[in-house]
């Protein structure tokens, strides 16, 4: 029923249509003078909100054969207006209508049967009344028609059928049937892509009010479909689809004003516009808000918020909320630690293709968190994970090739796979060719190169790379001596709690190297590195007893 519900809610705008005097072509019924004049005098009660009134007009005119009468009563039965919504009553006159050649009943009575609203569902029927009100001249049914040939729905499926359709109901100005057009020459379906026919289409919808049109426009400026790129112009067009509750373009907005997309960078703004595409059930919204509620960006940190955001975008399939819902479990934030959990989690976002799911599941099996351990499975999913360009695991691979684990050991394979992750900014293969290079593993010995990588590294949090560098700099190895730069970094490596660097802190402390002497200082630095078993702090310690 998936493919109904994506229909469904394609042709659910297009389900209420009401004639007015203006526009409505006479239909020959058995229906008097007089049943016209109460015809009338339903619209012209409609058009000021008296709806109890037109139904009194339009159900004495339609219990007299009024086709058109008939198909209004309908559609107030349809909609609840002026009487008690009864969807049965409202196919009952749809029916009697569109028996009588009355294209608009023609279109509803369609409607009834796709959705089984007032009927048992039935889409080949749906279709028959779609083609039956097209070949009457309405331009809504010609689009469903489209849409019906476009998903094989009720019919077999024909892109090129739905093109034609599309294309006719879009040259006589009906502006879902433009939109249709208009997806169709964005990518390349039925037609050959085409972005200046896509946009020249959207912006024709657009301009007549169409939501979804409005956003897409957004979507070509942004991306300079078919137009120069224009941020701001973008951020207008989903403003406008925004404003009208638009779900996708509010989430759109959201991006723009956390991105500084078209715009000043406001965080607080993005929030606003996530949370009212999030509270339409948008996943991508819902992921978004929760990562804001996770670092706390635009809004004050909530764990259990960004959890129950999370899951909400699982509950429909989102991989990456998935695989975040499982970080969840596997660190304990916002919810109790579970590893079985997480695991089972990230099993179910890398198999539906999420990279990182895909790395952290094969994490899961090299440590046997949540399930036994297998290097073997491992790997797999390593392997996976690195096709899609996943940096860390990346590394992985290159580390189990530099120590030779599965792999036969191969430091030049290694190599390549720490460049790969480095390039894609990984701080533990900046770390790892670093060391390579200090070593001369797969590359000729060049401190001056080590170091390089060491920094890059290490202005990336990496604890290791931290306390290299200063070890580095201490000995004047690819660098200029200086204590005082070997200071800086062992400090940051001391600070994130490296036990070797609080060790040789202190005895830049207790000799002064870089800093003013101080035995207190050392000796704090010691105890905290001997707590974590240290033996050269240990053994400080008890020199200065």
């Amino acid at each position: 029923m998936l493919l109904f519900k994506c229909f469904i809610s394609i042709l659910s705008m297009l389900s209420m249509n009401l004639y007015s005097i203006e526009t409505a072509d006479v239909v020959v019924t058995s229906a008097t003078d007089k049943d016209e004049e109460l015809y009338k005098a339903g619209v012209e009660a409609f058009k000021i909100a008296e709806y109890y009134n037109a139904v009194r007009f339009w159900r004495e005119a339609a219990g007299n054969g009024h086709a058109k009468a008939q198909c209004n009563l309908g559609s107030c039965y349809s909609k609840g207006l002026g009487v008690i919504k009864d969807d049965n009553r409202a196919f009952k006159w749809y029916k009697k209508s569109a028996e009588q050649g009355d294209a608009t009943a023609q279109c509803n009575l369609a409607n009834c049967f796709l959705n089984g609203v007032g009927v048992r569902q039935d889409v080949e029927k749906a279709v028959d009344w779609y083609l039956l009100s097209a070949e009457n001249g309405n331009l809504q049914a010609l689009t469903s028609l489209g849409i019906c040939y476009r998903l094989g729905c009720g019919t077999t499926q024909d892109i090129d059928e739905a093109v034609k359709c599309f294309q006719q109901a879009a040259q006589g100005g009906f502006a879902e049937a433009q939109n249709e057009l208009a997806d169709c020459y964005y990518n390349g379906n039925g037609v050959l892509q085409n972005y200046n026919e896509a946009f020249r289409w959207y912006n024709s919808a657009a301009a007549k009010g169409h939501i979804i049109a409005q956003r897409s426009l957004g979507v070509c400026y942004e991306n300079g479909h078919g137009v120069p790129v224009d941020k701001s112009a973008a951020v207008e067009w989903y403003k406008k689809a925004a404003f009208q509750g638009d779900a996708e373009a509010q989430f759109y907005l959201g991006e723009c004003c956390y991105w500084g997309i078209g715009m000043k960078t406001d965080w607080g703004e993005s929030i606003l516009w996530y949370e009212k595409a999030a509270k339409q059930g948008f996943a991508d919204a819902q992921y978004r808000l929760a990562e804001c509620y996770f670092a706390g960006e635009g809004i004050d940190a909530n764990y259990k918020m960004a959890y129950s955001l999370f899951q909400k975008a699982a509950w429909q399939k989102h991989p990456a909320a998935i695989c975040q819902l499982a970080g969840c479990y596997y660190t304990g934030l916002g919810v109790d630690m579970n590893l079985e959990k997480a695991f089972e989690l990230y099993t179910t976002a890398a198999e539906l293709g999420n990279a990182d799911a895909q790395y952290y599941l094969g994490e899961c099996y090299q440590n046997g968190e949540g399930v036994e351990s297998s290097i073997e499975k491992a790997v797999d999913w390593y392997e996976k994970a690195a096709e899609q360009g996943q940096p860390a695991a990346m590394n992985n691979l290159g580390a189990l090739f530099f120590h030779g684990i599965v792999f036969k050991q191969d430091y030049e394979i290694a190599m390549e796979f720490f460049t790969h992750a480095a390039e894609k900014g990984n701080p533990e293969a900046f770390f790892n060719l670093g060391n390579c290079y200090y070593w001369g593993y797969g590359a000729e010995q060049n401190y001056l190169t080590a170091a390089r990588y060491f920094i890059r590294a290490a202005e990336r949090g990496n604890v290791g790379a931290q306390y290299n560098l200063g070890i580095l700099y201490y000995r004047g190895m690819g660098v200029t001596q200086s204590y005082s730069e070997a200071v800086m970094w062992l400090t940051k490596a001391a600070d994130n709690g490296y036990h070797q660097a609080q060790y040789d802190l202190g005895v830049c402390y207790y000799n002064g190297q870089g800093v003013a002497k101080n035995f207190n200082k050392a000796a704090e630095l010691w105890k905290q590195s001997a707590r974590q078993g240290n033996e050269d702090a240990i053994k400080a310690l008890r020199s200065i007893k």
